[in-house]
């Protein structure tokens, strides 16, 4: 630990435009117990768009190469597209600073690998921004599952969707991309936008604190609805974990529901797990006692923010580095290798909504719902979407 404790951490914030505004706001509307001395961002008129860097008088860059000729960072915040990770989390762990890095890190285990070991060679932590990770009752609850409080995990699923539309794959040049550049992206509702909760699962059957159940193999029903997207967009997943552990998992974009979940259960052999949107982790156990967890969002958002800071402090590591992420990682390569069919144009409708155009498969979420009731994939009940 630090001997002075009145350090405060050096923040560089790594793109600012799309999910990195909030860590923008967070430094700024707050003491998170650092300073953001630097934003790198390729974007023009940053400063028009947030104010916020002109009052605070925050230089930007246009690459880390330009910020680091002029100045140092203890934490670099990253949240760029996730082909850029490798290289941005290479650069700033070289240049001596500790890196919490969006979801998801990179998409190949030699990648993962590769920047666990550049974080130890130089001495600083790699962070990765799975939030639940973060949450105290999450913790509590992981915990208690280690200590064996409810005996072996038999099966989890998770519903966890959420409308998303033109102004969502507009945004960017990857959106719903498989590859960019020659470069693999993979983007989809499972490997992005709706993963925490699959990532969570993985991470409560963790055999330790840091890491996540091993995925051993995969099944599922993959579907396009929007046509104009290249990878799939609906996801109904069957995997097995270590231990023969089967989680399952359905996700999508093209709902009428703007969110549907998240609606999770795990059945444990000696209680039952629930949670969902604005509802408690709660355990009911064999024995008629039940256990609160709280519920997810009191834990603040950008928590993970403020525990890299204090690890920065600290001289310690958040518990969420790259291995968290692993079994998710082996999950998405696991559906991408799954067949994909596009859905009957006949079984969709085009909704148009605060300037927005979405576009809803028929009988997307009763699908899901009744699948899910019955622990079971939509085309196993005879569900055709």
């Amino acid at each position: 630990m630090r001997e002075n404790q009145e350090f405060r951490p050096r923040i560089l914030l790594v793109s600012v435009g799309m999910y990195g505004q909030k860590y923008l706001f967070e430094a700024t509307d707050h003491d998170v117990g650092g300073d953001v001395v630097g934003i790198v961002d390729v974007a023009d008129n940053l400063e028009k768009t947030f104010p916020v860097i002109s009052e605070r008088r925050i230089p930007v860059y246009r690459s880390l190469e330009s910020f680091f000729a002029r100045d140092r960072a203890d934490l670099a915040v990253i949240s760029s597209p996730i082909h850029l990770h490798t290289p941005m989390v290479l650069e700033c762990l070289k240049r001596g600073a500790n890196v919490l890095c969006e979801k998801p890190l990179c998409l190949t285990e030699e990648e993962t690998l590769k920047l666990a070991d550049a974080a130890k060679e130089a001495h600083r932590f790699l962070a990765l921004g799975w939030q639940l990770n973060y949450d105290r009752g999450v913790l509590a609850l992981k915990k208690d599952i280690l200590s064996g409080r409810f005996g072996k995990p038999l099966r989890l699923r998770c519903v966890h969707a959420m409308r998303r539309g033109r102004k969502y794959y507009e945004r960017s040049n990857w959106a719903g991309r498989i590859t960019l550049d020659g470069r693999e992206v993979f983007d989809s509702p499972f490997m992005n936008a709706c993963a925490h909760n699959f990532q969570l699962m993985t991470f409560l059957l963790g055999d330790t604190m840091e890491t996540a159940a091993d995925i051993l193999k995969a099944e599922g029903e993959l579907s396009r609805g929007n046509p104009d997207v290249e990878n799939y967009d609906i996801a109904a997943l069957r995997f097995t974990a270590r231990g023969d552990v089967p989680l399952l998992y359905y996700t999508a974009h093209p709902l009428q529901t703007k969110n549907l979940g998240q609606m999770g259960r795990a059945e444990f052999e000696h209680a039952t797990l629930t949670w969902g949107k604005g509802q408690p982790f709660l355990v009911h156990t064999e024995d008629d006692q039940e256990i609160d967890y709280g519920t997810d969002g009191n834990t603040p958002l950008m928590q993970k923010l403020y525990d890299a800071v204090k690890c920065t402090v600290e001289g310690t590591a958040p518990l969420c580095g790259p291995v968290a992420g692993l079994a998710h990682l082996r999950a998405v390569r696991m559906a991408q290798a799954l067949p994909v069919r596009d859905i009957d144009p006949a079984h969709a409708t085009y909704l148009e909504e605060a300037g927005d155009r979405f576009v809803c498969v028929s009988g997307l979420e009763e699908a899901f719902l009744a699948a899910s009731e019955a622990w079971a994939l939509p085309g196993e009940m005879g569900i055709a979407l």
